[in-house]
């Protein structure tokens, strides 16, 4: 094994082969590299990097996709919901045909499409049995339809609306800034993405940042890292009603793992930068208590 080779300690080959069988070396490969000596012409392991120390970085990085699929996905919920509440009060039933609910014509027949789109292709049974016993209205009222609304399509329904529905659905969710609640917004839906696709949050630098919202100062954190996301999340689930920590949940598995706070190189401690891009401060308290 040529991780072994490079200074990788193995207890149980024949293990850590079908484990990198069973999740795959690609999928293993960023972990591998982030204990590995770059500036070297053969990348070698940091000293005393065990096999082990990569699995349960990689097991912390599974449990925070967890948490973080389930707190994106109370506030997916609550986003569609407020979406159909705040159109069928003014609207009624079917508000897709209603030009003053958006933009403009243009923003409206796109919407449209994506909607059409995809009422003609899910399965669910709801969907189903109105294609099968109506006709007319060619869609079905929103609080049904909302139901097949993804949350990227949601999110793109909700970009076409008129501002004052943007504003409204936005104050909803505490934020009366709409540029800032867009960027929340989608960065949460990059964030839900990731973890469904069972994607990274280990060593990821997030493209789709949150903007500041000065009125709350939210985010506090580097808005680059997990943490500016996840403070949003907490925001505009708290600000809509729905008790949120995850913030404090996502610390509590970091404290669990020690494998992600510190290394130690002979009599040194090197910081381990990767999560600098889950939760700065983080590793700052920790450093705190253990030279207490």
């Amino acid at each position: 094994m040529h991780l072994i080779s490079r200074g990788l300690i193995v207890t149980d080959p024949k293990g850590a082969a079908k484990k990198i069988e069973e999740l795959g070396y690609e999928r293993l490969r960023i972990y591998f590299l982030s204990r590995r000596t770059q500036s070297l012409p053969s990348k070698p392991f940091l000293p005393g990097i065990t096999f082990q120390n990569i699995l349960k970085i990689y097991e912390c990085d599974v449990k925070l996709r967890e948490i973080c699929f389930i707190g994106v996905g109370h506030f997916e919920l609550a986003f569609r919901n407020r979406l159909s509440e705040e159109l069928s009060l003014t609207y009624g039933a079917h508000p897709y045909f209603e030009k003053n609910a958006f933009k403009n014509l243009g923003h409206q027949s796109k919407a449209l499409q994506t909607c059409y789109s995809l009422f003609n292709k899910t399965k669910d049974p709801r969907a189903k049995h109105y294609r099968e016993h109506y006709s007319k209205p060619s869609l079905p009222p929103i609080w049904t339809f909302k139901e097949f609304l993804t949350f990227g399509a949601a999110a793109s329904f909700y970009n076409a609306l008129s501002t004052l529905h943007q504003s409204n659905i936005a104050a909803y969710f505490g934020v009366n800034n709409l540029p800032v609640f867009k960027s929340w917004l989608q960065g949460l839906v990059d964030l839900r993405n990731i973890c469904a696709h069972h994607d990274r949050l280990f060593n990821r630098h997030f493209q789709k940042q949150p903007r500041r919202y000065n009125n709350a100062s939210v985010p506090s954190a580097e808005h680059a890292t997990l943490k500016a996301q996840l403070e949003c999340l907490d925001y505009v689930l708290n600000s809509a009603g729905l008790n949120s920590d995850i913030v404090q949940s996502v610390e509590k598995i970091l404290n669990c793992y020690s494998e992600i706070k510190l290394l130690k190189l002979d009599f040194d401690f090197l910081l381990d930068k990767e999560f600098l891009y889950l939760f700065p401060d983080f590793i700052g308290r920790y450093f705190e208590r253990v030279f207490e």
